[in-house]
């Protein structure tokens, strides 16, 4: 967490300062607002990497921020903070793809918990380095073999995931069969039916895929399709 800094908006004074002391331990740098519009100047000056937000503060509440912040980010990871669980706003909460949904009091190990998560979806949705970009705002990350849509990831099997990796090592080469065969199993497993399973592989993931992701050209064997058709 120490390299990574955070937004806490809570309007109790006593609350506010018990967990900015706590934030301040764990964070490179802790911005605290004390109602729902100064966490939005600050949200918009700082640009912080995770944002610890009260559901209920004056002029603009936790959830009204959240959303306005989801219009143009969806990176940076969001907690809400509540006094009670109110079934409508949580179905609410749902669509703004939050990290976590609390109720108060909450101890020093759900907080630690839910800060944890939060850090490591950041790091995750972050890593350029690792993340591909597919069509239509698909993410694989090779670092983790995971493939993700508006935040959520979307189960591979082993298989799917390895198909993928060796997909994207080189997102203008058409891979043969045989290479595929040979990445995926072993010898002993490669045999008549080698094809058969890579078919079945290959429609299985390109139901998780944006349609024409995976391309197969005539003869020669398969390879990415990333740009959008026009």
């Amino acid at each position: 967490m120490n390299n990574l800094t955070i937004l806490y908006a809570e309007d109790e004074i006593e609350t506010r300062k018990n967990y900015g002391n706590y934030l301040k331990r764990n964070f490179k740098e802790v911005y605290i607002a004390q109602n729902g519009e100064e966490a939005l100047k600050y949200y918009e000056k700082f640009e912080p990497n995770i944002m610890l937000l009260d559901i209920n503060m004056p002029f603009i509440n936790g959830l009204e921020l959240t959303k306005k912040i989801r219009e143009n980010d969806k990176k940076t990871r969001i907690i809400i903070l509540t006094a009670h669980l109110e079934q409508d706003k949580l179905l609410f909460a749902a669509e703004l793809n939050l990290t976590k949904y609390l109720p108060k009091p909450i101890s020093r190990m759900k907080l630690k918990e839910a800060l944890n998560e939060a850090v490591n979806q950041y790091k995750e949705l972050n890593d350029e380095s690792s993340n591909f970009e597919l069509k239509e705002g698909y993410i694989f990350n090779k670092d983790s073999n995971k493939l993700i849509y508006k935040d959520t990831e979307i189960k591979l099997t082993k298989h799917e995931s390895q198909f993928l990796v060796l997909l994207t090592s080189n997102k203008n080469r058409i891979f043969t069969s045989d290479e595929i065969y040979n990445y995926l199993w072993d010898e002993v497993d490669i045999c008549e039916s080698s094809a058969t399973k890579l078919k079945d592989l290959i429609k299985r993931l390109r139901k998780k895929l944006p349609k024409d992701s995976i391309e197969n050209i005539y003869g020669a064997g398969y390879k990415l399709n990333i740009k959008e058709k026009k």
